[in-house]
């Protein structure tokens, strides 16, 4: 491990080392179980300060990719549900590949999110969504993008699933989307339709209609998502979609 955990300088210290683990776990390097050298030993082989180390390693615990256990150590913990999203968002990045693959998993995922939470969305989940399209309404009138609550109302939607693991998945695919969600929603008309969209899925599942708003989910990912994802006519799933306007 010495060997692989080499000098970060130049580098920002603390994300460096988080960097440096991810990619060895990716790898198979650090494997599940792994037992981490002594802060005093990884601060020698990195040739950091013990503090950029010990923050480095408190970010891998927040993250579930570590664990500390008195008296014995730090090891190494890859079966958790935080480990996995963790190891999945760090991952993507905003390429133009990258933000395909993003979206492809998007349109598996949401569809048969939104159908769930038509089924399971209680009264406070509906008056919760609909006060997030209210204030995105406005964040769009005073000319701004919506971005912000264009993410509250996908995760709001996940929360109305009732299902734990359903929202630690979109949250991790969230945040990565937002990278460049603010960017997409720039565009002319852009904003306007997603918050349309937001009002064709609400609809839907208010009426507790779990086809209809897997359709409108459909229908909202394919209106906008960056043109660049999908050539003309290859949207995924495209004999099923609602044509946009």
């Amino acid at each position: 491990m010495q060997s692989e955990l080499q000098n970060l300088d130049g580098q920002r210290l603390h994300e460096a080392i988080v960097e440096r683990f991810h990619a060895l776990i990716k790898q198979g390097s650090l494997e599940h179980g792994s037992k981490l050298p002594a802060e005093r030993v990884l601060a020698e082989q990195l040739k950091v300060g013990r503090g950029s180390v010990r923050e480095a390693i408190r970010t891998l615990e927040l993250q579930g990719l570590a664990v500390s256990k008195h008296g014995s150590g730090t090891f190494i913990n890859t079966q958790s549900l935080d480990a996995v999203t963790t190891l999945m968002t760090s991952s993507f990045g905003t390429s133009e590949a990258q933000l395909h693959d993003i979206f492809e998993v998007r349109h598996l995922l949401e569809p048969q999110l939104a159908a769930l939470a038509a089924k399971r969305a209680t009264l406070e989940d509906v008056a919760r969504l609909s006060a997030i399209l209210v204030e995105q309404q406005r964040q769009i009138m005073e000319g701004e993008t919506g971005v912000d609550a264009d993410t509250e109302f996908h995760f709001a939607l996940a929360t109305a699933t009732h299902n734990t693991a359903l929202v630690k998945v979109v949250s991790a695919v969230e945040d990565v989307l937002r990278q460049s969600r603010d960017q997409s929603l720039q565009q002319p008309g852009r904003p306007q339709r997603s918050l349309d969209s937001h009002r064709q899925i609400l609809e839907m599942i208010q009426a507790g209609d779990h086809l209809g708003a897997r359709s409108a989910m459909e229908h909202h990912l394919t209106a906008v998502e960056p043109s660049a994802v999908y050539p003309a006519g290859a949207t995924p799933n495209s004999d099923n979609l609602i044509t946009t306007s």
